[in-house]
């Protein structure tokens, strides 16, 4: 029995209307993608839906309280709230680099690694 799913494209500003039939796990046909990133984006979803994640985290030692923060690749979707708390619980010391690491195969994961977003520099007080 052939089923559909319903997506918003994110490839693009444009935002096409996404149709994805299937029959169990076999994609049969997508449709509604003015481009190739439309099509990408809906397997993507429909297989192993995955997300970007920044967020802030404590600093203390730095001119600001707050230091920027990304997990350097995709995460799936699910685990974006245990890694929202993971990185909560962070609290880092400056100086920190532009890049740097601050937790390393977060989730267990190789290469999925949670790192700085911008320099900050000592504060001497």
């Amino acid at each position: 029995m052939t089923e559909a799913e319903q997506y918003i494209c994110i490839g693009c500003p444009i935002g096409c209307p996404l149709r994805l039939e299937h029959e169990g796990d076999k994609i049969i046909e997508i449709s509604g993608h003015d481009c190739d990133r439309g099509a990408k984006y809906a397997k993507q979803e429909f297989t192993e839906p995955r997300r970007d994640f920044s967020t802030t985290v404590a600093i203390s030692g730095a001119r600001w309280n707050r230091l920027p923060v990304k997990v350097n690749r995709q995460i799936h979707k699910d685990r974006v709230m245990e890694g929202a708390r993971i990185i909560h619980e962070l609290q880092v010391e400056a100086p920190v680099k532009l890049g740097q690491v601050l937790i390393k195969n977060v989730f267990g994961e190789e290469g999925i690694d949670v790192v700085a977003c911008r320099t900050m520099d000592r504060v001497i007080s």
